[in-house]
């Protein structure tokens, strides 16, 4: 008995005291139990806060639940003379002796006879004790079952056998739940184990392949997800079925498990019963998904000592996966085992004659492979030879092969090998790179060596990485994870029959170098475990450490150092600077140098962003990528001059297509807008979008006076894409794109992306796409009206008050299980970005109002903004602002760009971080 149950009971002694002696009325007596569980509950919580283990206030818990329903079904029973045959079972969950804060209750009331030829005395006491339970307050799951009974739902439905496996007596007659446990063991148990397993083994697929096969999720469910704690129940009933017992230390006698494998596995689940109970405490409900919000709750209150709420999130979520990694893993083996026991059971009579076939068995260097994996002829290969360990993995990728249980902890224990003569060694050299020269076969040789630990011991610069936190908007894994499903997606490409990725296939098949492809993904990110500014300087910096160890020189290295240092400026490029812009174009070109480079730079981009995140590469990104690819490689083919003057024969044939389209007399206006407009407006443009824009400005009119503000509004609905376009035309004036932006403030309008153009005679050509804070189109007529009315009315003010338009309210766009944990956020004002501009570059939780915020920055200090790229995913603004001093010059006052980036970071929130 636990001091804690001891405790208890002499606290339900003295406390329920009176209702036991019947001195009160029912209310009274109800009264009377809340109180004393609201008490009770208050202490394991103080507990928990304090610091106490998960199991230890799960366990706390489910003694609580144990006291007061023993003493309701003794208060039931109490008016009664003779005690009724009737025991009151935990079951599921609670039946474990664990209870989470909000978990399910679930009872089982053994009856001694089938549950429909009852005596009505009986009946009348269950209805009581429930009643009694449900005016305490306690939600229960409940079934009123015979021995019989729950046998033959247990033999009809699995689900029911599962939820029986850890049944516990809490009141009641002993010897019928003996009866229960003794039939429940005989017929159910040993009994249809080959069912069971394989229901055991469907439930671990599916649910790991609902979360991705990884538990490095950005936000990962404690309960379900991989590694998760059903992982660890899914294993404790196998062992109950297979082993008779539900205790993992069986398993260490058996050698199945090491017994550091159990101390491991048992921290684990020890740590997700906290973190579990931190989730359900915070929600006040049966919370199971740990939000990024969540996380900076539970590293606060978990007592991590880092200064800032990121990093003490950072180091909860590395200590979470450190965690759920060795659950996921360990408990992945020993269902493997279990699985290997299955395969080889003798099966006897006329079905092993049926099943009889050779099982294929090759033996190679030290190894034997039977039945898909590798298995170690004996316990001193690599005793007798270390390297052999690099070659072990060669054969699997070559034979398809995995690492067998046995295998699997021979080289755990063998990884002090792997040291540094180990990674200077030719042959272990060789080896790796023939492992990386087998384009579309790589990731899953890797993911093997990750596994047991050989490859962040091989190359140390990777080992770093393992489960890093990436904080940031769009990377949902680890940096280890992350690097490896970035290979995954280079590896998908070989015999992928997509259309949409045809051209990555073309230049991944078209690749002459694949190792120097490969090593440059798995350095890409290692600059982020060396606490640099920016994590590429890191990376390269080891790059060069890694490429001298592994003897890489001349082109082959010139080539792996160029695509670490660059594998962020073809995003960079694509999505923040004016790629219409054929100075932006030279530019890039200048950087890639040749169309080999750029291909590759492309592919090492596509296989980032996915290997980033899934939803990451969007159309629009696409799009954004392969149209600075295909400009480039115009360039690179054609040289200025001519790239110059293809982009004038693309300018003439779309201006044919405009006049194709409207009438004779808009033929002067097409002329006047193609010659006024910059030239950056007419790349990759469709023609019905300009002849759009055409008709805008023709309906515009030409510039009124000072007291009039004259704009031509078009909206344009792409309910298929979420949004719609608003086509804003209109003459320029001071402050104009503050106050269009205070006018879509003030009717809420999220804006997702937009452009800017100024013609040579002053008329604005403004290109937003906005949707409602529901991510819908915007096709409330009267809403348009209302905008329409507001940007004439602030256009008219030459100073306004946006307070009078718009309050800033709670993000409307926000999650609505937002607990207070932000988005890192950064601002970055530089020089350096752009020949002509200083560039603004914001990253940060969307909110609306915040582009209005931002321009309305910029001109208080005087600045006038030239040109921008807006653009807003998943709730996170990315944005890059061109801006100039009145003269149009660079802004070169280091004091003026300082206070300029205090009031940006003040707006985006980043100073509350």
């Amino acid at each position: 008995m636990s001091t804690h149950l001891k405790t208890l009971q002499a606290h339900a002694k003295t406390a329920l005291k009176p209702a036991v002696q019947g001195h009160l009325s029912p209310a009274e007596r109800i009264a009377l139990y809340k109180r004393f569980l609201k008490i009770e509950e208050h202490r394991i919580k103080l507990r928990h806060g304090a610091g106490a283990g998960g199991i230890e206030i799960a366990s706390a818990r489910a003694e609580l639940l144990d006291v007061v329903l023993r003493s309701l079904f003794d208060l039931a029973l109490s008016k009664r003379k003779e005690a009724p045959v009737l025991a009151l079972v935990a079951v599921g969950g609670y039946g474990r002796g664990t209870l989470n804060p909000c978990s399910d209750i679930d009872l089982l009331f053994l009856l001694p006879r089938a549950s429909n030829k009852l005596p009505e005395d009986l009946t009348s006491l269950i209805q009581e004790i429930l009643y009694l339970m449900w005016d305490v307050g306690f939600k229960v799951g409940h079934a009123c079952r015979s021995v019989a009974e729950c046998l033959e739902q247990a033999k009809a439905d699995q689900e029911n056998k599962t939820a029986l496996i850890e049944a516990r007596m809490i009141a009641g007659d002993k010897k019928l739940f003996a009866e229960f446990q003794s039939r429940f063991d005989k017929e159910c148990l040993a009994k249809g184990q080959e069912a069971f397993f394989e229901l055991r083994r469907q439930d671990l697929r599916s649910r790991h392949q609902k979360y991705s096969k990884t538990v490095f999720l950005q936000e990962p469910n404690v309960k379900e997800g991989c590694g998760g704690m059903r992982d660890y129940h899914n294993i404790r009933w196998v062992a109950r079925v297979k082993r008779g017992s539900a205790d993992l230390r069986d398993l260490v006698d058996d050698r199945l498990l090491t017994a550091r494998a159990h101390r491991k596995i048992e921290s684990a689940y020890d740590f997700l019963n906290r973190v579990r109970n931190e989730l359900h405490y915070q929600a006040g409900k049966a919370s199971e998904q740990l939000t990024l919000r969540l996380q900076g709750v539970v590293a606060t209150n978990f007592n991590y000592p880092q200064r800032s709420i990121l990093r003490r999130t950072e180091a909860f979520m590395r200590d979470y996966y450190l965690h759920t990694r060795s659950l996921y893993q360990h408990t992945g083996s020993l269902m493997e085992a279990f699985e290997i026991e299955q395969e080889e059971v003798p099966v006897t009579g006329l079905k092993s004659f049926l099943m009889l076939r050779p099982k294929k068995r090759e033996e190679f260097d030290g190894f034997v492979a039977r039945d898909g994996r590798i298995y170690p002829t004996n316990n001193e290969i690599f005793t007798d030879d270390p390297n052999r360990m690099m070659r072990m993995f060669q054969h699997c990728q070559l034979r398809g092969l995995k690492l067998s249980p046995p295998i699997r902890k021979l080289v755990k224990a063998h990884r002090d090998a792997i040291d540094r003569p180990f990674r200077y060694a030719k042959i272990n050299r060789d080896t790796f790179q023939g492992i990386l020269e087998r384009k579309g076969d790589v990731a899953r040789t890797l993911r093997l060596m990750h596994r047991v630990g050989v490859l962040g011991r091989y190359l140390p610069e990777f080992g770093a990485l393992d489960c890093l936190v990436q904080h940031e908007f769009f990377h949902r894994y680890t940096a280890d994870e992350h690097t490896l499903r970035c290979i995954e997606e280079l590896d998908a490409l070989v015999g992928s029959d997509d259309p949409k990725k045809e051209i990555y296939r073309r230049l991944f098949h078209e690749a002459e170098d694949p190792y120097a492809l490969y090593l440059a993904l798995i350095l890409h990110d290692t600059g982020r475990a060396e606490n640099v500014r920016e994590h590429i300087d890191g990376s390269a910096m080891l790059a060069v450490r890694l490429c001298n160890r592994l003897q890489v020189h001349g082109p082959r290295r010139a080539l792996i150092m160029y695509l670490v240092d660059h594998h962020l400026t073809f995003w960079r490029f694509a999505t923040t600077r004016n790629i219409e812009d054929p100075d932006v174009v030279s530019e890039f070109a200048r950087i890639v140098k040749t169309p080999a480079r750029l291909d590759l730079l492309l592919l090492f981009t596509y296989a980032d962003s996915n290997g980033t995140n899934s939803e990451g590469w969007t159309s629009w990104k696409e799009t954004l990528m392969l149209q600075l690819h295909s400009s480039t490689r115009l360039f690179l083919k054609e040289g200025k001059e001519r790239y110059a003057a293809s982009i004038r024969t693309e300018k003439k044939a779309l201006k044919d297509e405009v006049k194709a389209q409207l009438k004779e007399e808009a033929e002067d206006a097409i002329e006047e807008h193609f010659r006024r407009m910059p030239e950056a407006y007419f790349r990759f443009r469709e023609a019905d979008a300009v002849a759009a824009h055409v008709k805008a400005v023709m309906k515009l009119g030409p510039k009124a006076e000072e007291d009039n503000f004259e704009c031509s509004l078009q909206w344009l609905d792409s309910p298929e894409k979420g949004y719609t376009e608003l086509v804003i035309a209109t003459h320029d004036r001071p402050l104009l794109l503050e106050k269009i932006c205070c006018a879509l403030a003030s009717e809420e309008l999220n804006i997702l992306s937009a452009d800017f153009f100024t013609r040579a005679d002053g008329i604005v050509l403004d290109i937003f796409r906005v949707c409602t804070t529901n991510f819908e189109p915007v096709s409330d007529l009267a809403l348009r009206k209302r905008l329409s009315s507001t940007l004439r009315e602030v256009g008219l003010l030459e100073k306004y008050e946006h307070a009078r338009y718009f309050r800033r309210k709670p993000n409307l766009l926000r999650p609505k299980d937002d607990h207070g944990m932000q988005f890192p956020v950064r601002a970055y004002i530089s020089n350096n970005l752009h020949p002509s501009f200083t560039a603004i570059e914001i990253q940060a939780v969307d909110r609306i109002g915040l582009l209005h915020d931002l321009f309305h920055a910029i001109n208080t200090y005087g600045l006038n903004t030239a040109n921008a790229r807006i653009s807003t995913e998943k709730g996170a603004a990315m944005d890059t602002i061109y801006i100039t001093t009145r003269d149009g010059k660079k802004v070169s006052d280091e004091a003026l760009l300082s206070r300029l980036q205090d009031s940006i970071e003040d707006l985006i929130g980043k100073k509350d971080q």
